[in-house]
């Protein structure tokens, strides 16, 4: 992972720290899957979109695995954004 993507995956456990009140033991790799029930991915998702203004898409959440994979997304959909933005 890039520096950038580590920066964003200590936000989302902190996210689901505070957020859904769970503390993220896995390893960024692990499956989000793994250590959340249906009811905190959808919780963490809600919570990724409004901390970063962007939509997860049922596409993106068919590649979205782990924490890493997460910060990845978060990372390019950010660049994206910016790069989109008007001077």
């Amino acid at each position: 992972m890039t520096v950038r993507e580590l920066e964003i995956a200590r936000e989302i456990r902190r996210l689901v720290r505070e957020e859904l009140g769970l503390e993220w033991g896995g390893a960024d790799g692990e499956e989000l899957a793994g250590r959340l029930d249906s009811l905190a991915l959808l919780s963490l998702v809600v919570a990724v979109e409004d901390r970063w203004r962007f939509k997860i898409t049922d596409e993106d959440a068919a590649t979205t695995r782990s924490l890493a994979d997460l910060a990845r997304l978060v990372a390019r959909k950010a660049a994206g954004a910016a790069a989109e933005a008007p001077p």
